[in-house]
């Protein structure tokens, strides 16, 4: 059976460990929180969508998923085309839309429910939309699902463009949850950290 490294590979997804531009090696940590749940009907979102290659990634490595998409771009491939007569796979939905508007997340709720299992987050990058989408969609999270939002790092270099006020920078938003774990953890059970990744659990 393929690793999820070895499909997002094949897939040319930048989540494997090689990738012809930067591989971020986000797959191998990923399969240990995933692989219990490889063959669950469960349902998954991805935030920023590209593509298609991580899309065809999960729908490949979890073959009972409903596997939906969101991007601020349609229409340039398969992946991210919203005509439901013209899906690139009857297991896949995607609705164009920017991450950082709360109607959009409140109109994809109402359409495809609120009980993800997974969330990724590999969309904008900016520290508002990142803050923006968590804050609205953690409450559709599962209980014992994961919320994982990937390339935190461009956050991190000073002047970053992915950096906007009106919110905390990524450094400082990602430590909030440290001191809440210690603290008062309220639904969280369990943050975990990866170069430029963070893979956060909700309580069960």
């Amino acid at each position: 059976m393929k690793t999820l490294d070895e499909i997002c590979i094949e897939k040319g997804a930048d989540k494997g460990s090689t990738h012809p531009v930067k591989g971020h090696d986000f797959a191998r940590h990923y399969d240990r929180f995933f692989s219990p749940l490889r063959f669950d009907k469960l349902q998954l979102l991805e935030i920023g969508v590209g593509g298609g290659e991580s899309v065809q990634s999960w729908l490949e490595y979890f073959p009972s998923a409903y596997v939906y998409g969101v991007d601020i771009v349609s229409n340039t491939n398969p992946w991210n085309n919203p005509d439901p007569d013209h899906r690139a796979d009857p297991r896949y939905r995607f609705l164009q839309g920017n991450q950082s508007d709360k109607t959009m997340w409140a109109c994809l709720c109402a359409n495809w429910g609120s009980d993800f299992d997974i969330i990724i987050d590999d969309g904008s990058h900016i520290n508002t939309d990142i803050i923006a989408s968590f804050n609205f969609m953690w409450d559709c999270i599962t209980p014992g699902g994961l919320y994982c939002i990937e390339d935190l790092g461009s956050g991190y270099t000073p002047g970053s463009v992915h950096v906007h006020p009106g919110a905390p920078p990524h450094s400082a938003w990602l430590h909030a949850f440290v001191d809440k774990l210690n603290t008062s953890p309220g639904g969280i059970d369990s943050v975990y950290f990866a170069p430029e990744l963070a893979i956060i659990r909700k309580r069960a």
